[in-house]
């Protein structure tokens, strides 16, 4: 059973993500996230700026989740361990 979250999203990457070139997210994985989940990701202006006040915008993008890495996987035999944070993953998504 597939889950939507509801994630915040500054605006350079959301832009990216709307313009298909961003294909991907870095999350901490605290919401569990499965392959075909969806992400419907909020634009999000994270501080008071000269033009532009804090808080969401009213844009939207629904992605579906493809794949996940998780942090341990992506260590490639390093010896130093990966370089993702534990607790992180790089999900691969798709616009819906």
């Amino acid at each position: 059973m597939k889950t939507i979250h509801e994630l915040k999203i500054w605006p350079e990457y959301f832009e990216q993500v709307r313009n298909g070139r961003m294909k991907f997210q870095l999350r901490r994985n605290n919401r569990d996230f499965k392959v075909g989940d969806e992400l419907l990701l909020k634009e999000w202006i994270p501080g008071p700026s000269v033009d532009k006040q804090r808080g969401y915008t009213g844009r939207e993008n629904l992605v579906r989740v493809d794949y996940i890495m998780e942090a341990e996987d992506i260590a490639f035999g390093s010896p130093f361990g990966s370089p993702v944070q534990a607790g992180f993953v790089i999900m691969s998504v798709s616009l819906v």
